[in-house]
């Protein structure tokens, strides 16, 4: 589904609430012109969603730093296996700085806090509950991601390869099993502004959807809701007590971002 939003209007079609203010951010009162993407199903049902999302996002691939156009993406697949299944994936993982750094870490995006808890899986989850591993599918090859101890990620953009704030156009992200689509939610901010909040379909273990791709506003920081349930072993998966797990990130190239 492919709609061109107005995302602080949206309510009214039921696909985006911007709320008021939270956590001292401020309420952007002003129209933000977007196209919003959203899809769900087996992976095959949102394929062309995709396709249709990173030609918004940018043509290319980026996989080094220097570039000005085109995006980026995070699979999860580049971390190596001694930072998988464990409550300590760093939060500057994609945001290396260092001269000496694999170019495949400078993706300019970290996450916050940096004493956030983070886990990417390879199992989907299933070494802390193994009902969790049929609950929950990986959309690209076999590794997932979630914080852990809550249902909030946040995170910020840099231009890649250094410290230099920056903003994007377009950001998406695919959820494994989202079955309260209410509790569930995408919100995109400059700096504290709340530009828009946008919630997927339901899907029950299967993929949703989310792209954002605004028009003439910057998007500096991501803040990601996953579910009501934090990932936990014993707990009976459904609406009501709902975990939810990431796959794919998709965002156009962070270019350095200025609040003047």
């Amino acid at each position: 589904m492919k709609n061109k939003l107005n995302l602080v209007m949206i309510a009214l079609a039921g696909l985006s609430i911007v709320g008021c203010s939270k956590d001292e951010r401020d309420y952007n009162d002003q129209p933000v012109q977007a196209d919003v993407i959203i899809a769900s199903g087996d992976s095959s049902a949102i394929a062309g969603k995709l396709v249709a999302f990173r030609e918004l996002a940018g043509k290319s691939l980026n996989n080094s730093p220097g570039a000005t156009g085109g995006r980026r993406e995070i699979n999860w697949d580049a971390v190596p296996a001694d930072l998988l299944n464990k409550n300590t994936f760093p939060s500057d993982f994609f945001n290396a700085t260092e001269k000496d750094a694999a170019d495949g870490r400078k993706r300019g995006i970290s996450f916050l806090p940096a004493n956030t808890a983070f886990r990417v899986s390879d199992n989907n989850f299933a070494d802390i509950d193994p009902a969790l591993g049929s609950q929950f599918g990986a959309f690209s090859k076999s590794k997932t991601f979630s914080p852990i101890g809550s249902t909030i990620t946040e995170l910020m953009f840099t231009v890649p390869g250094t410290n230099t704030a920056a903003y994007v156009n377009s950001f998406g992200v695919i959820f494994s099993d989202v079955d309260n689509a209410s509790a569930t939610a995408v919100e995109v901010y400059e700096g504290n502004t709340l530009l828009g909040k946008v919630r997927p379909t339901a899907a029950d273990k299967k993929f949703s959807f989310v792209g954002i791709h605004t028009k003439g506003h910057k998007i500096t920081n991501v803040k990601i809701i996953t579910g009501n349930k934090a990932i936990s072993a014993g707990v009976t998966d459904g609406t009501t007590s709902d975990m939810v797990i990431m796959d794919d990130l998709i965002y156009s190239e962070p270019r350095p971002y200025s609040s003047n």
